[in-house]
């Protein structure tokens, strides 16, 4: 499955590349890209809103299917789901183009060269899911937590930003999600707990 996907990202990457369509990875495979594991067959994709209709094209010829689409969101599926689902979240404003600008291109040896976007980007998003839609409330503050968690304790590779507090609490109060922020925050920042004598 991994060689599959990697295979996959390197041929959505390299088109993406060649037709210079800007584009970084969202979902679960930022995580790992921040050394977080959370696996799911599926890629999630950030980019330009006026790249939506070419994109669309791209992926039709690579065997894809929309069968979703909005303004600002596209889903695509594969024949029998053999190359896997694809999701695009698309930007316009300056805040959205500015964290396009701002991603990493990194190199993985199963996943070959893919850009990404930088962690407190991450956590913008997770903050703006959580506002849009409660019922992710769970997995996107534990998601939110873990980035949070690592950064503090020096664990994202060196190729990321650190963590830009000031961004995050401004951001968090446009989504109504001040105290939220506030309180993950101040969880991450908890040294870890010293093991005890005994264990197992």
């Amino acid at each position: 499955m991994a060689q599959k996907l990697s295979k996959i990202l390197q041929s959505i990457s390299g088109r993406f590349q060649e037709e210079k369509i800007p584009c970084a990875l969202i979902g679960a495979h930022a995580l790992a890209a921040y050394g977080l594991m959370r696996y799911t067959a599926d890629l999630d994709f950030l980019s330009e809103k006026r790249y939506h209709p070419k994109i669309r094209t791209l992926l039709m010829k690579l065997g894809y299917t929309p069968y979703h689409e909005t303004e600002m969101f596209a889903q695509f599926d594969s024949d029998m789901g053999v190359l896997g689902s694809i999701d695009f979240m698309f930007v316009s404003t300056p805040e959205g183009l500015e964290m396009l600008e701002r991603r990493v291109g990194v190199f993985d040896e199963t996943m070959g060269r893919y850009f990404v976007i930088q962690p407190t980007d991450y956590i913008i998003f997770k903050l703006m899911a959580i506002a849009n839609n409660p019922e992710r409330l769970q997995r996107d503050e534990a998601d939110i937590l873990g980035v949070l968690k690592s950064a503090f304790h020096k664990q994202i590779p060196e190729d990321f930003e650190p963590i830009e507090e000031e961004r995050l609490m401004r951001m968090a109060d446009r989504f109504g999600q001040t105290k939220r922020m506030e309180k993950l925050i101040r969880d991450a920042a908890r040294q870890p707990k010293e093991m005890g004598r005994f264990f197992l």
